[in-house]
């Protein structure tokens, strides 16, 4: 895996309006997972944005990073044969992470993870799509309202970007595969969704299947 410092991305390239999109949905799925969620892993960090927003809601996070330059609580390698602990963390987060290796080693990551938590992943990785969106919003209403016509693109093999090794809609990448490598760690899915202005970041809250 390449090293996110050594990419020499702008830090603005993170504080845009889709990446703080992506921001409001992962801290919105970890709080509406309750108070059965205390102590979180997070896995790649870059900015520490989220990093600082659980732990001023008062959850305990560990971050876990390959890139010791971030300052890291673990240097994690999702590539090597790693270990945490069983049933370790009430869950464990990851966005826009598992894209960066090769599918079949995030595969195996997918499942040692689900081992090390107790009961939640939540990951959102890249769904590459043609897409057309339409968001209106009346005075009188709260919420506003979204038409969204997505396109997976199933005939071309190119992620967006180099660093990425596959993404959700490309060819050999479809969701019903990641449903079954989902299914093959041990998860089920729980919920799972794209924003519709930014439907680039899917969103998956994955829970661990409890043999009794």
């Amino acid at each position: 895996m390449q090293l996110i410092t050594s990419l020499n991305l702008r830090n603005s390239e993170y504080l845009s309006r889709d990446r703080f999109i992506s921001y409001h949905h992962q801290l919105r799925l970890i709080l509406n997972l309750g108070k059965q969620i205390k102590d979180i892993l997070e896995i790649g960090i870059f900015n520490s944005i989220m990093t600082d927003l659980l732990r001023n809601k008062g959850y305990k996070v560990t971050t876990a990073d390959i890139d010791s330059n971030l300052e890291p609580d673990i240097l994690l390698d999702l590539t090597s044969d790693f270990y945490i602990e069983k049933d370790r963390y009430d869950a464990i987060v990851l966005f826009q992470v598992l894209e960066h290796l090769p599918y079949e080693q995030s595969e195996q990551a997918l499942k040692k993870l689900a081992e090390a938590t107790k009961k939640y992943l939540i990951v959102s990785l890249p769904y590459n799509s043609e897409f057309f969106a339409i968001q209106v919003k009346f005075s009188f209403t709260k919420r506003s309202r979204y038409l969204l016509i997505n396109l997976p693109k199933f005939w071309s093999n190119k992620p967006k970007t180099d660093e990425h090794f596959w993404e959700i809609g490309l060819k050999g990448y479809p969701k019903k595969r990641i449903h079954k490598s989902v299914a093959k760690a041990g998860l089920t899915i729980k919920q799972e969704f794209t924003d519709p202005i930014h439907p680039y970041h899917y969103f998956l809250v994955l829970e661990k299947i409890v043999s009794k």
